[in-house]
Parts: structure tokens; sequence; C-alpha cells
């Protein structure tokens, strides 16, 4: 804790007794102590997975509740969630019927009845939102509309931010330049605009000048301040900073809560907890309720998320774990990664060991996805696989990023840096096709270090044409930003597989893969195949995308 301050001095709401001793605690709390969770409603909720190339859900106890079929599916919201077939987005209920046929060219998620749309129509497209039962509400012009909340959205129109009902008739006009596209919380809405400069105050920017409004749903305005950077509303109360002091506002406007050390920052109420934090010396970390108390100790954390669930995210030493409301260890910091900033309906998908999985409030995974299958031998008759016919160049795609790391090999057979065809065991390539793998192997005693932009390494596929020669039939997009480029590592005696789809065509040929390195070009062995005349890059066509298909 910073000694500067006393902790009288830090809100109104005089701190009690506890509130003191809680105050004593340092990190050392967080990472020896555990303690049980706060008990919970149990946990309906439905979560999307994928197995075998396909998308379905689990319940909360990692169950398969509606089977694996769809070629992509989203969250529920409002008991419906998206599901694409045939490249083609609608909806299913939580039985897994469908409900809404799919024919949408995109989709975004139910909220407060309604759903915003894109419908294709040859080469132009058409925004719509539909209600709950499939039918349309109304046609708008604009695609820029928030999700609905408390019978309205906002949408910026010729420049200023407007508020609609749910027919898609405008109720008010705030006249202000940005706000648009925020959703209302908690019945209010918040827009701002105006001229200003951007100044720094402790922890936080601010323009200075500009001017920030509350309206409710009527187009009322229930409070009004200068600068931007004040908070949303969230769960009745919304942060403002004026005068380099931070209170919080109820819906009428009025002062609720009202810290008085103004070197603190704050956030946004979740799960009736919002985080303030210490700048100095140690940016120490803790929550108060919404009378203002303390009612964790202050940790010295790098991150911690909001409270979802009674339990917060946090992370240490690059890992991610979860506390509970008394700034105790819950489940203790192993993660790599966690989605959605916590849990949902009882669940939270977080990544470990490069492999994606849901977890339950006591950490444990109920189910984990399915993950490097390329480098075992797998059963293809519970895939639905096809081979790949296309008519122009494929976008190479060789991902070595972290969902892909090298392994060790177990008996070494080569002494070099060697690309290797396998047609003799196959695999699949981004879920629909049927592919060879192609090893890229490090043979030698050194470790290498290998370009790659955003992850990709530029292996590229040829084919003998017609000429006999040797003509690329993938194309490389090479990034603009600088910060695209760097190396991965590959050590010695490791190696990385990639799935390489095997091609329908018309012209039977020989084919292979190049990589250049260290200003070496590295050629792999041939095998024989079909493709299609067409895929043949031309050099008019250098750079520019072709078929892009993603595999992960």
């Amino acid at each position: 804790m910073n000694k500067n301050y006393k902790t009288n001095d830090l809100f109104k709401n005089k701190p009690t007794k506890k509130m003191k001793k809680l105050l004593s605690y340092t990190i050392f709390l967080l990472i020896f102590a555990c303690s049980e969770t706060t008990i919970r409603n149990k946990p309906n909720g439905l979560f999307p997975i994928k197995e075998f190339g396909k998308w379905g859900y689990i319940n909360s106890n990692g169950e398969i509740a509606i089977k694996c079929q769809f070629e992509k599916a989203g969250q529920f919201s409002e008991g419906l969630a998206p599901i694409l077939l045939d490249t083609v987005w609608g909806f299913i209920d939580t039985t897994g019927k469908i409900v809404i046929e799919p024919k949408y060219f995109e989709v975004n998620e139910f909220s407060d009845g309604l759903c915003m749309v894109t419908i294709k129509k040859n080469k132009s497209f058409q925004y719509a939102f539909i209600k709950t039962d499939g039918t349309i509400a109304f046609f708008t012009p604009h695609n820029n509309i928030s999700r609905f909340a408390y019978g309205r959205a906002t949408v910026k129109i010729n420049g200023e931010v407007c508020v609609i009902d749910s027919k898609g008739k405008i109720v008010f006009n705030t006249h202000y330049p940005y706000g648009g596209g925020s959703s209302f919380h908690d019945g209010i809405v918040q827009v701002w605009g105006g001229k200003g400069e951007m100044v720094q105050e402790g922890l936080s920017s601010f323009w200075r000048g500009d001017t920030t409004r509350y309206y409710d749903t009527s187009g009322n305005i229930i409070a009004e301040f200068p600068s931007m950077g004040h908070g949303k509303f969230s769960e009745g109360l919304a942060k403002i900073h004026v005068n380099n002091q931070t209170f919080y506002i109820d819906k009428t406007g009025k002062t609720k809560v009202s810290p008085q050390n103004a070197d603190m920052d704050f956030s946004s109420f979740s799960d009736g907890l919002a985080q303030i934090t210490f700048p100095f010396p140690n940016y120490e970390k803790g929550f108060i309720d919404t009378t203002g108390k303390l009612v964790t100790p202050l940790l010295n954390l790098p991150v911690i998320e909001e409270f979802k669930e009674g339990l917060a995210a946090y992370e240490v030493n690059e890992g991610w774990g979860f506390m509970n409301k008394e700034g105790k260890i819950a489940i203790k910091p192993q993660f790599e990664r966690i989605e959605y900033g916590g849990f949902s309906n009882g669940l939270c998908r977080v990544k470990q060991n490069h492999q994606w999985g849901y977890i339950n409030y006591k950490g444990d995974f109920v189910w984990k996805e399915q993950f490097g299958f390329e480098y075992t031998k797998i059963d293809l008759s519970k895939w639905d696989l096809d081979t790949l016919e296309i008519n122009q160049p494929l976008t190479a795609h060789k991902y070595a990023g972290p969902d892909n790391y090298p392994r060790k090999r177990n008996s070494p057979d080569v002494n070099s840096i060697t690309l290797k065809i396998d047609t003799t065991d196959l695999t699949v390539f981004a879920d629909k096709y049927f592919a060879f793998k192609l090893y890229f192997i490090n043979g030698t005693k050194n470790t290498i270090q290998v370009p790659v932009q955003d992850g990709i390494i530029e292996i590229i596929q040829q084919a003998k044409n017609r000429n006999g020669e040797w003509q690329d039939i993938e194309n490389f997009i090479y990034s603009f930003c600088g910060n695209s480029y760097f190396t991965l590592p590959l050590g010695s005696n490791e190696f990385q597989i990639f799935p390489t789809p095997i091609f329908k065509g018309n012209y039977k040929t020989q084919l292979r893969f190049i990589l250049l390195i260290d200003k070496q070009i590295i050629v792999s062995n041939e095998y024989s195949g079909h493709i299609n005349y067409g895929q043949f890059l031309q050099p008019k066509d250098k750079d520019k995308i072709g078929v892009m298909i993603w595999t992960n």
C-alpha cells in the first residue's frame, strides 16, 4: 500500500475496522491465500465449440447440447444464436432448431428483440433489422447503427449523433459529433464533441474544452460536463472527471459516490465493484463498492480485469488467474490468455499450453479444442472433407505463430534445413479439404531464425507449366506495416507441419514448395497432382489477393 495515503483520506465513507485490516494486506495475500468462491446460481448457458471442422454447442458441464453441424456459430443472445450454412447466416434456438432461415450475408447478435442483418443483392448490400421471429422490423440505409437497448439505438447521420426507435424513426438529434455506435446503458446514452486539447492528469488523458452530455430515452439531458473522458453508465453509476476531481453520478445526474483523492484512477462498476488504481509508487489496485468503500486489499498487479460472476481475472508473471471479491486466489495463475474478460454463464474461455478450452469456477476444463492434429494420425471419416478446386492462385498461409509451435523430432533423418511433402499420411486443410503434410525441418545443430510476416512463413507452392518450367501457384501478400515483420526461432532438430490442400483439376503435373531463408533456397521433394491451369500466378497478378482460405 502507498504509505503516503491514510485510509481515512481515500473516501468520504469512513472505512470500518474490517476495511482497515484489509488494507494491511499485501500482494502475498493474493499469491498464497486461497478460498472458496461465492455461491452462484446454477449456470445454464450454451457455448460455441468446433469439432471435426463443424460448429455446435456445449452446456456448462461440457456436454454436447447441440450437435456440431454448422460452418460457423456465434454466441447466444436472447435465446438465439447465429449459424453459418452454405455461406449464409441464419439463427437457431437453444434446441438447435433453425428458426430464422439462413439467407443473410452478415448478422449481429440480438439485443432488445432486434438484430441488424446485411442482405446481399448482386453486388450491392441492403441493411435491415429483424425481429426474433425473422420478420423485418425496418430497412435502413445506415450500417453504423448501434445495438438496441431500452427501445433506442444511436446512428451518426450527416456528422451528428441521432437516436432512433425500434421502427427506425429518429426520436431526437443530439447535434453532437461523437457517440454514434454507442448503446444506451441503464437507459442513458453518452455523446460528446466540440473543440479542445488533450491533457494528461494522473493515469488518464482528457480532452479539455469539449462537452459531454448524457441523454435519457426521451431526449432529456440528465447531466452535462466539460471535456471528454467521462464514463458510460454501468449499474446505475457513471464516472465523471472534472477539475481534477473524480466522482460518480446516478441516473438523475446527482453525485452518488465521491472519492476524495484525485491521484487515484477509477473504472466503471461491474458486478457491484469498481477498480481503483494508485498511480504512485507501485500502481496498486483495489476495488470499491457502490458506497465508495474499499472492499479488497490493494494489490501490486499489472492487470486486473473487472469482476464478472464473482471473479476477476488478473495477470502476474505472464500468466492469468482469478481472484474472488476478498482479493484471494480462486483459480491460480496458469493460463496464457482469457477471452471476454472473464466468466459468463459459469464458464470462461481460456488458453493453456497453446490450446483453447472452457473452464468452470474451480478452474477445471470442461472442454478443450482439437489441437495439433496435423502432428498425429487422425480418423478422416469423422470429417466432411473434399478436394479443393480453384481456378486462380491460392494465397499462401503457412502460419507458424504461437498456435503452431515447433516440435522435437524423435528420430532425426536429415542434417540440413529441409522442406518435405508426405503424401502417405493425409490430414485436414481449413476444416474442409483433404491435405498432405508439409514438413519444415531444422536438422542442423543450430537454432535458425525464420523470417515471418504476421506469423506466416513465405513458403510458396509451385507447379510445372506446359513448358516444363516451375511457376508459382501461390501468392504472398506483403504487409505495408513494419511491425508485421519479425523472426521466429526453430531450434536444432525441431520441425513444424503445415497442411497443404490436395487440388482437383484437369491438368496433371508435378508440384513442390520453395523457401528462401538466409539467402539459401530450400526446395522440397516433388510429387504428382492435378490443378487447374488458372492457378498459375501471372507476373501482373503478383501481390494481388487470390483465393484466400484461412486455416485457423
